[in-house]
């Protein structure tokens, strides 16, 4: 009987502190725009609505992505009210689940140790950390891309072991992971998986493999979870297949319509700065790495088919016309399985890791150097009144500096574990961090704006926007926001359909209003300021009643409210 391996306690008590830190909420952190403020408006109005078919951004038609995620938010708002916790936690809980995933993938194949240290990579790296904390789609599509991925690789060891039962039950998992991911972001869910697969058999031969994938079981699965949504919009909308399918996926993919261009070499930053702390281990990937020979990937089929996932995604991202940084996180779970490997084969071999500690060390100085610029020298820290939270993170990353400077000092001659000493000060900066998040995110999100308006909003009282469309509000006041002088947005899908008039006042209307007996608050973009000092709104003079930070955005009324502090001539 095969003995339990010992859980490395340490690596353990780190782990789990790792994923308590992507989970919690520090106090409340105000949604940050744009991003948030839309992944938590649409889900409120199909609340609101009770129509969980059609998604509506301010009352208009939006059909930029699937369902899947607006309903896991809708889900986690009905149990624990509109709160920025609520919106945020499917995100969170979907990052632990990939950190989980890797955990047990890795354990599997190679050992508790490696496992441990998987997750651990994934669940420190700052890409994660920052992107847990955020209301998007990308963290929930890459653990469902993780799980199609792991149940593909085990299917493979599984079929090939004459494991029957096992493969057929980790290809029912690989078609639910691809249907999940149909419904977060589209046609990637299936195209991204299938290409790896197809690119992983030419490479071993394991065409039988291939043509096990389309048994009917697991296909019926996919397709019942896959099309019912698609196939009833179609019905309802019929523009939705042209605007989901052309615009959305090749369109998005082959031109630069969606303003979000990159040079090719746009994810190698992404890829090397979102890894930190782990980036001076880098070289360890070659302990992983199958080798140029045919053989060599056919004798390591798992490890290669991690690679030809990570390699065929960058590739993907880095070649579409279309570049954020979120879209290369579904790499991070293979790559991270992968490095561990690595390292602990390298740990195995005796390696004290000198080279990649002084690296760490580097990494830790530099990091240093720009935290005590812009969080001491220029005045962020006090100016967000975070001044001691921001000591104890510059620390961490002092002491990360001071610990893996010279590896022989600390740790590396007595056969201490080098992960630990890049480890341990990096999760004292990420509790640093997270003391400091929620004074700083008051200071650079709309937050004075949506507070100020929801002290002062009453029923009767009209609530616009003026040249730009800010989409937290319509979350906060739990209201659609008219939007007049409005220039490109993706809203212009949906304002182009009739009915939509009301939510898109022109300048005469909106001057009318104005100067009418109703009393109007006026979220507006400095751009549009000028307009309220000269006709046709010069006969009601606008008072402010609170400004972002930055100065970008201000609330006005046509009506005095109090003390008036200010007003625009």
């Amino acid at each position: 009987m095969k003995r339990p391996e010992r859980v490395d306690r340490t690596l353990f008590a780190l782990l789990l502190l790792a994923v308590l830190l992507l989970v919690l909420e520090p106090g409340v952190v105000p949604l940050f725009e744009p991003d948030e403020g839309r992944y938590a408006e649409i889900p409120r109005e199909m609340l609101a609505t009770g129509d969980f078919v059609t998604p509506r951004l301010n009352g208009v038609l939006y059909f930029e992505k699937p369902p899947l995620y607006y309903w896991s938010v809708a889900a986690s708002m009905a149990l624990l009210g509109p709160t920025e916790l609520a919106v945020r936690l499917p995100g969170k809980l979907a990052s632990v689940s990939m950190v989980l995933l890797a955990v047990a993938f890795a354990r599997r194949r190679w050992g508790m140790r490696t496992g441990l240290l998987a997750g651990l990579i994934l669940a420190t790296s700052i890409l994660l950390v920052a992107l847990a904390r955020i209301a998007l789609i990308d963290p929930m599509l890459s653990a469902a891309l993780a799980a199609a991925t792991f149940s593909f690789a085990t299917f493979a060891e599984d079929d090939a072991a004459g494991e029957a039962r096992r493969a057929r039950r980790s290809l029912y998992g690989f078609h639910a992971a691809c249907a999940a991911a149909i419904l977060l972001k589209g046609l990637v869910g299936v195209v991204l998986p299938g290409g790896a697969i197809v690119l992983w058999v030419l490479v071993t031969g394991r065409w039988r493999t291939l043509v096990r994938i389309f048994s009917p079981g697991p296909l019926l699965l996919f397709l019942a979870l896959a099309v019912p949504w698609h196939v009833a919009m179609a019905l309802r909308h019929p523009d939705f297949l042209q605007f989901y399918f052309v615009h959305e996926h090749f369109q998005r993919f082959a031109t630069t319509g969606h303003r979000r261009t990159g040079p090719a070499v746009y994810f190698i930053p992404v890829v090397v700065a979102g890894f930190l702390p782990w980036t001076g281990f880098f070289g360890r990937f070659r302990e992983a790495w199958p080798g140029f020979s045919r053989g060599g990937w056919r004798a390591r089929g798992t490890e290669g088919f991690l690679w030809i996932w990570s390699l065929l995604v960058f590739a993907f991202f880095s070649a579409s016309q279309s570049k954020l940084i979120p879209y290369i996180l579904p790499i991070w779970p293979a790559l991270c399985v992968l490095l561990a490997l690595g390292i602990e084969r390298a740990r195995a071999r005796g390696s004290e890791f000198l080279g990649d500690r002084r690296v760490s060390a580097v990494c830790f100085g530099l990091l240093f150097a720009a935290a005590a610029a812009y969080g001491w020298g220029a005045g962020y820290l006090e100016r967000f009144g975070v001044a001691r939270a921001g000591l104890l993170a510059l620390g961490a990353l002092f002491g990360g500096f001071v610990l893996n400077v010279s590896p022989r000092l600390f740790g590396a001659r007595r056969g201490g574990d080098p992960v630990l000493f890049v480890a341990a000060p990096w999760l004292a900066f990420v509790v640093g961090l997270l003391i400091v998040l929620p004074g700083a995110a008051r200071e650079v999100t709309p937050w004075p704006i949506a507070s100020r308006a929801l002290e002062i909003l009453e029923p009767d009282d009209l609530l616009l926007q003026k040249g730009h469309y800010l989409e937290v509000l319509p979350f906060y006041l739990k209201r659609l926001t008219p939007v007049a002088s409005l220039g490109w947005s993706e809203l212009d899908f949906g304002r182009s359909h009739p009915g939509t008039e009301a939510l898109f006042p022109s300048d005469e209307a909106f001057a009318a209003g104005w100067n009418g007996s109703r009393r109007i608050l006026v979220v507006v973009h400095r751009d549009q300021l000028g307009a309220f000092g000269r006709p046709p709104l010069s006969a009601t003079p606008a008072e402010v009643l609170a400004s972002e930070a930055s100065g970008k955005h201000l609330l006005l009324s046509n009506r005095r409210i109090g003390f008036r502090s200010n007003t625009l001539d």
